[in-house]
């Protein structure tokens, strides 16, 4: 063994290139002794931590879990581990990366990518930051000249995903541990909202004019340049009546944390 002992920092960076990929340059720096040798005691911390890893992917992960099957997701995970090692002190974000990186891997079954993209938007929602949530009375109170300028500040839980798949009729037949439908391209594809309401992650399809209502006020839109925006887009729609209903049911459903009036 090596009597000179490196510096603190050059042996933690070692630890760590042999946790991500069993490096052995580690083992002059590890003092023999006992009845396990220095590789087979450094294999179990690499193996230790790429369990913990995968794990940390099935906890996130759970109905692409379900649809790729125990070993099928097992090794989608280590090929993710070794093109994306942990680089974040908080193991919670491991995954961030995980469904950008199954829909450029999986380029023959897309669904796997968007199947991905919804566990991590649920997820995000589940633990997302709190915030206090709209009520009907703040509207009433709103002067009438306001509502020219006012914008909506939407829960920080709230996220758009794009499905081109029938994907979404994949995660509700995993979610009711049934068969999955084949996988198929949709004409349209699926516009939908995820967000957090009273501790739970709920998500919903939308409508045409819903989405693009709700694309341009999380774009920062104000409520009366939306409402504008979207008569020229659906001229034949009844854009003051569907705006209002849909504010409404923003609120109800716990989608709206606030009212931001510009001096």
């Amino acid at each position: 063994m090596n009597t000179t002992a490196p510096a603190l920092e050059t042996l933690q960076a070692a630890f760590i290139d042999h946790l991500q990929d069993a490096s052995s340059r580690l083992v002059e720096a590890v003092a023999d002794g006992g009845r396990i040798g220095i590789e087979r005691r450094l294999a179990i911390y690499h193996n230790a931590y790429g369990a913990r890893l995968v794990e940390a992917l099935r906890d996130s992960y759970g109905h692409t879990l379900s649809y790729l099957g125990d070993e099928g997701f097992e090794a989608m995970a280590r090929a993710y581990m070794a093109c994306h090692p942990s680089g974040h002190p908080n193991l919670r974000w491991f995954g961030s990366r995980f469904p950008d990186w199954l829909a450029a891997t999986c380029t023959d079954d897309p669904d796997i990518g968007e199947l991905a993209s919804l566990d991590w938007a649920l997820r995000l929602a589940f633990d997302g930051a709190d915030a206090p949530v709209l009520a009907l009375d703040a509207l009433a109170a709103l002067p009438p000249e306001a509502w020219e300028t006012v914008r909506l500040v939407w829960h920080p839980t709230c996220r758009r995903l794009v499905l081109k798949h029938n994907t979404l009729a994949i995660w509700q037949a995993l979610d009711q541990d049934q068969v999955p439908p084949p996988a198929q391209a949709l004409a349209s594809p699926t516009q939908l909202l995820v967000w957090r309401h009273e501790l739970q992650p709920h998500f919903r399809s939308l409508g045409a004019f819903e989405a693009s209502a709700v694309d341009r006020l999380l774009g920062g839109a104000g409520f009366a340049a939306a409402c504008e925006a979207l008569q020229a887009e659906f001229p034949e729609s009844e854009t003051a009546p569907e705006a209002g209903a849909l504010l409404r049911r923003w609120i109800d459903e716990g989608l709206l944390s606030g009212l931001d009036v510009p001096a």
